[in-house]
């Protein structure tokens, strides 16, 4: 069943305004290393500097513009409402970077770190931490080559793959933004999580992105409403079946939920530090996960991966078919219109699947989250 015109037109406009506003890239400093440097130096709140906004008014005027109620199919109404509403709440963020209504805007739009996913961050960082001898490391360079492989592989069967990568003087880390893989220039991968990284950011981040600009909406590409949570568990749950998942791992997901939690509760940036480095958190890691969750004036957005996680192998476990949420950035809540969308025929099977799920013991460990692997269980399930 084909997309009306109509509905094609809201699709295109919301889509187009989604693209102008990526969050993620805005509200995440670009003197990470300068802001890292005064902090070990004594300053207890680092100085953090972004990017430049877009014109927010305009794009607000542009959003205000769309009615959802125009929509000719009620299942695609559902969807541009929510993510309207979604849209209107980033524009907000961004217009109150720095500021404290800024946090309070990201608890609206990621949720606060309920006491629930701070025990079970708890729980993690209570394990005896295994000694973890030194890795050998890649650069940002090599790391990019293998991604930029890592993509041909995928355009070997889909040649329309848009997705570039790109090593960035002002981007911490790794993070994929409007379907291209962003890699700080100073960044360093420990050798034996670059294929886990490559299937995280690119198997899942970047084969969504390209699924969802496959559809006939391409709001899916972008991210429907509250989109972060299922993909961000996505990811790591292709950590998991590329090739095990290291306690280590989950460690950092617990680090993170720590630091938003004490940010919501007030605690200073330089507490936090020393919190997370009580718990056996690295001193660069510690700052990054800090400045991760302070960036902006705060966000809790980290809370996610771990919250999503949960509720990412409870859906599995009942029964809930993984291949499926690979066809766009979807939410946990769009997955039933989603299914709709695809039994009328209004939605395609997407052209790219993961290969992970095609790696060897993928398989096995696919059924051990069908039987019920909890979090806990998932850094020994390898």
């Amino acid at each position: 069943m084909p997309v009306t015109e109509n509905d094609l037109t809201l699709d295109r406009e919301l889509a187009q305004i989604c693209g102008l506003i990526p969050l993620l890239r805005l509200v995440t400093p670009t003197n990470v290393t300068q802001a890292r440097d005064q902090f070990f130096s004594g300053i207890d709140e680092p100085t953090f500097e972004y990017r430049e906004l877009p014109d927010l008014t305009d794009l607000k005027s542009r959003v205000e513009a769309i009615n959802s109620q125009q929509a000719d199919d009620p299942v695609i109404a559902s969807l541009v409402e929510g993510l309207l509403e979604n849209v209107k709440l980033r524009l907000r963020i961004l217009a109150n970077r720095g500021t404290e209504s800024f946090f309070l805007d990201s608890v609206e739009l990621f949720g606060s770190v309920e006491d629930t996913t701070l025990e079970l961050a708890q729980l993690i960082l209570a394990r005896e931490r295994a000694s973890s001898p030194k890795h050998e490391t890649v650069s940002a360079l090599e790391f990019a080559e293998a991604a930029r492989s890592e993509i041909d592989l995928y355009r070997s069967s889909y040649p329309e793959i848009r997705a570039e990568v790109r090593v960035s003087e002002t981007t911490p880390g790794v993070m994929v933004e409007g379907g291209n893989l962003y890699v700080g220039a100073e960044t360093r991968i420990a050798k034996t999580r670059v294929v886990q990284l490559l299937q995280h950011e690119i198997g899942t981040h970047v084969v969504t992105f390209e699924n969802g600009l496959f559809q006939p909406l391409h709001i899916l590409s972008l991210g429907l409403a509250h989109y972060d949570e299922l993909q961000e568990a996505l990811g790591v749950v292709a950590e998991f079946l590329a090739g095990g998942l290291h306690f280590g791992r989950l460690r950092i997901l617990a680090y993170r939920v720590v630091a938003a939690r004490m940010r919501g509760d007030g605690a200073p940036f330089r507490e936090t530090f020393q919190t997370l480095s009580t718990f056996g958190c690295a001193k660069g890691t510690a700052f990054i996960t800090t400045m991760r969750a302070y960036r902006a004036g705060g966000m809790t957005k980290d809370a996610i991966y771990l919250r999503g996680l949960v509720r990412l192998l409870e859906y599995i476990a009942a029964g809930g078919d993984l291949e499926q949420l690979y066809i766009g950035k979807i939410s946990f809540e769009a997955v039933p219109l989603i299914q709709e969308l695809r039994e009328r025929g209004v939605l395609s099977e997407p052209p790219l699947r993961p290969r992970f799920l095609d790696f060897n013991g993928a398989s096995a460990r696919l059924n051990k989250i069908q039987n019920g692997l909890s979090v806990l269980e998932l850094g020994a399930a390898n």
